[in-house]
């Protein structure tokens, strides 16, 4: 039971604090009461602008469908929760698809993309999930389909602060400040289907 309450410990607050935030069709939702937890840094000091040039914000953004594609192969195979797996096969169909789509616009846009430290430590941040998650003190069955769903909230939220505090003011391309919309949009409604079937997995279903 101590890697599920690692899991939640690590994401609940982030999820529901970062998911509802601005550049996306989201709700407008009154701040909830949540256990208190370090806002994702994500390679930065709170509270500092990391300066990002197009081109820096288009490799955020393939790290990051990259990350969520590797998450859900991961995921897939090892989930036992049809909730989960699902999930994980439409992230990696999603992602999939929006890395092309991404990749299809730098192209026509003539941007080349280039790594900073935000999309090295995006990098870093998704191999080291799945490295616990395949470790050998891994959680097993429904604590394991807990923490594969707390895994995708977790980097979902994480990329949506970023989105938000980091890419969204400094992107300067149209084209690309419309896919990163289009791409901030996907990952709230990707938050808000993940969230209900980490509680389901938390809470024992309501009795009559």
């Amino acid at each position: 039971m101590r890697a599920a309450k690692f899991w939640m410990g690590t994401v609940v607050a982030g999820a529901l604090a970062l998911g509802y935030g601005c550049g996306s069709d989201a709700k407008d939702s009154t701040p909830q009461e949540v256990p208190q937890q370090q806002v994702p840094d994500a390679g930065m000091d709170a509270g500092v602008m990391l300066t990002l040039t197009d081109a820096q914000i288009a490799r955020v953004l393939q790290v990051a469908n990259d990350g969520e594609v590797m998450l859900g192969q991961f995921s897939a195979p090892r989930a036992t929760n049809a909730d989960v797996l699902a999930f994980n096969q439409q992230m990696v169909t999603e992602h999939t698809a929006a890395r092309q789509r991404l990749d299809a616009l730098l192209a026509a846009q003539g941007i080349v993309p280039e790594d900073s430290t935000l999309s090295l430590q995006l990098q870093l941040e998704v191999q080291q999930m799945i490295e616990v998650l395949s470790g050998p003190n891994a959680p097993t069955g429904a604590e394991l389909d807990l923490a594969l769903i707390s895994a995708q909230l977790d980097a979902h939220a994480r990329v949506a602060f970023i989105g938000d505090a980091q890419l969204a003011p400094q992107v300067t391309n149209t084209a690309l400040k419309q896919e990163l919309t289009t791409e901030r949009q996907s990952v709230q409604m990707h938050l808000d289907a993940a969230q209900p079937i980490q509680s389901g997995l938390v809470l024992p279903p309501a009795t009559p």
